[in-house]
């Protein structure tokens, strides 16, 4: 159930929240790290090195794929680091393990 709470904000604050594409969604995210005693910016700069390490991963999949993949098909005639910069190009359009579900 979705309970409506008024924030105040300055100015500066609300051109800040302007911006953003669900500030409500932040307020929550930030309030559930609050309550666990976690430093919102901390948490923020985790989740970068998280992806960067979850896009290495994710590399290291795609060209393992591919490499079955000719393996596999020996016809294979489309250039392997195409396929492999294709593969990235959608990891890096992702941001977090759900958007893979």
């Amino acid at each position: 159930m979705k309970v409506q709470k008024i924030v105040s904000l300055d100015e500066k604050t609300m051109r800040i929240s302007r911006r953003m594409g669900n500030f409500s969604q932040w307020v929550r995210v930030s309030l559930h790290a609050y309550d666990q005693d976690l430093d919102v910016v901390s948490e923020l700069m985790l989740s970068e090195q998280q992806k960067t390490r979850w896009a290495k991963v994710a590399r290291i999949f795609a060209e393992t794929l591919v490499e079955k993949s000719i393996e596999l098909d020996p016809n294979f005639e489309k250039d392997v680091n195409d396929l492999i910069t294709e593969a990235m190009e959608e990891v890096n359009k992702q941001t977090s393990l759900r958007d893979f579900e």
